[in-house]
């Protein structure tokens, strides 16, 4: 059986053109309902982002529009566990994370509130404050 041959990496700017092309459509695709018409019109929607990804692009490979929902997918995937890495570390989120994860979070907010949760400083003040487990002790005695 002979399988279709495998796409080359997308690049950075290519990365970057999806995002651009996906952010008019971002509240139709993030739309979470599994009715037919949601579905039917997800997809009109990429088949539109891949004729004009692949109109901008001439020197590069054409891509499907289900290769482009799955990169997509994967950089919403990729930012999510940018974001929570980022507040594992308590580093400022804003200035260290790549820039497709920068384009994903201006244009889904929700991805930075569900992963970060709070702002860095309450997290600090939140560990910092914690009493010692021997404290803790002798104030339920």
């Amino acid at each position: 059986m002979v399988g279709k041959a495998r796409s080359s990496n997308f690049t950075l700017s290519e990365k970057l053109d999806l995002l651009k092309l996906v952010k008019p459509y971002v509240k139709i695709l993030e739309e979470h309902t599994n009715k037919h018409s949601v579905i039917v019109e997800k997809n009109k929607c990429w088949d539109i982002i891949a004729d004009k990804y692949n109109a901008v692009g001439v020197d590069r490979p054409p891509r499907t529009a289900q290769g482009l929902r799955t990169l997509y997918k994967r950089l919403k995937e990729y930012a999510k566990q940018e974001l929570l890495q980022q507040k594992e570390t308590l580093l400022d989120h804003r200035s260290s994370i790549s820039e497709p994860t920068k384009k994903v979070v201006e244009m889904i907010p929700q991805i930075s509130s569900v992963c970060l949760g709070r702002d860095k400083n309450y997290i600090q003040s939140t560990c910092s404050s914690r009493s010692s487990p021997a404290r803790r002790k002798r104030s339920h005695i």
